[in-house]
């Protein structure tokens, strides 16, 4: 595995909401600390990619996970059971089909989601879509400009795994 990102500028403890409709850092000790979010380094490398290519406009892509134990080449202290994040959904995928009916079925609810803040605030804000994990990108766009959180707002560790996805096949 890869040494783990997003500690940067904020902390690294349990967050809160403030007032201000942010996340902010608290100062206490949570008694149930957060699960680290896992995320492939190809993955990761796409997603900074897709948020400088998008800036000065967000980005917000639906992440999905594969259990551990069913990547290739996975690290031996990657338990099988783990989930790890490895595939990402268009964001407009469904566009005619939610343009008919009003609904996104293209996209599956994911188990997480990647957020670019262009304006710089690694903060997790209430306007922000959320996700069991969600995972958010400040400039300039790169693994080391990352934070993960959890659907409370809290600060996850974010573990980058150097494995891959099986190979899917569409069947004749």
């Amino acid at each position: 595995m890869i040494p783990p990102t997003g500690g940067g500028p904020g902390g690294d403890g349990p967050a809160d909401a403030t007032t201000d409709g942010s996340v902010g850092m608290d100062a206490t000790p949570s008694r149930e600390d957060p699960a680290p979010v896992y995320i492939t380094a190809d993955l990761l490398s796409l997603l900074v990619e897709r948020a400088a290519d998008a800036d000065p406009k967000a980005e917000n892509v639906v992440l999905d996970a594969t259990p551990g134990g069913e990547l290739v080449d996975r690290p031996a202290d990657l338990d099988p059971s783990t989930p790890v994040l490895t595939h990402f959904y268009f964001p407009a995928a469904a566009g005619s089909v939610s343009a008919v009916f009003g609904m996104d079925l293209g996209r599956p609810a994911g188990r997480a989601r990647f957020l670019s803040h262009p304006d710089g605030d690694r903060r997790l804000t209430e306007e922000d879509d959320l996700a069991a994990a969600v995972l958010v990108a400040v400039p300039p766009y790169d693994s080391e400009n990352v934070t993960a959180y959890d659907r409370r707002g809290r600060r996850r560790e974010l573990v980058v795994v150097d494995a891959h996805p099986p190979e899917e096949r569409v069947e004749d």
